[in-house]
């Protein structure tokens, strides 16, 4: 899936392309960009009102355009990122086809949950089920749940933050991964993240995949860095 997200405002940038992984997920830096990216099939635009207040009547235009009444394709969805500054233009925008707003400052959870419904709206029935191929093992990002084809007993539920954890892995075979890189990708700018937490979530996808040598992974620490998962011969 592809997103575009339009905001001049580092943080807003950093955690929607977190929340995003593992699609697409495209910073744009003019309303031209976004709408070449929304024209190239994006599936979910993520726009920064702050950024866009001097072009309201062109955005307002722009989405309308995106999603009109009686369209016979799928269009993307749209997702507002507003203040009460916004409050005079965002019943024109509602109007328009813009589907979601969030009010600023962003709550992570919140940005995420709907970030997620959205996605799922937009996704074509069939590709719903987001099943990602990965280091030997089948992960099922929609259902999370994880199988390997050559171990028919591997059939494991995992929270979202243990999905996402497993993927790394999993499409870093043999490069070691930092601790700081870990949390960036997984848990974002999380302030109060305790110390055993990644750890914790490291044990567990270890357990659940059953990435040990007996099954021809090994996924060990790195002494003072982070993980890494090797697949063995």
């Amino acid at each position: 899936m592809k997103i575009g997200l339009l905001s001049s405002d580092a943080d807003t940038v950093s955690l929607v392309s977190q929340l995003g992984y593992p699609h697409d997920c495209t910073h744009c830096t003019s309303l031209e960009e976004l709408t070449s990216l929304s024209a190239d099939g994006a599936q979910l635009l993520v726009l920064d009102l702050d950024d866009l207040l001097p072009q309201a009547d062109e955005l307002v235009e722009l989405v309308r355009r995106l999603r009109p009444p009686l369209a016979t394709g799928p269009a993307p969805a749209v997702l507002l990122l507003a203040t009460p500054a916004h409050q005079d233009w965002l019943w024109a925008l509602r109007q328009a086809g813009a589907q979601e707003l969030l009010v600023k400052p962003l709550r992570r959870q919140e940005l995420a949950l709907r970030m997620d419904l959205l996605m799922r709206t937009a996704e074509p029935a069939e590709a719903q089920t987001r099943v990602i191929a990965a280091g030997g093992f089948l992960l099922d990002l929609a259902r999370l749940r994880v199988t390997h084809p050559q171990r028919p007993e591997l059939e494991a539920s995992l929270t979202r933050k243990e999905a996402e954890l497993a993927l790394l892995f999993l499409q870093n075979l043999g490069r070691p991964l930092s601790r700081a890189f870990l949390q960036e990708k997984v848990w974002g700018a999380e302030p109060e993240l305790p110390t055993r937490t990644i750890d914790t979530h490291v044990s567990r996808v270890r357990t659940k995949l059953g990435l040990q040598p007996g099954h021809g992974y090994r996924l060990a620490t790195v002494y003072g860095y982070g993980y890494q998962l090797e697949r063995l011969d």
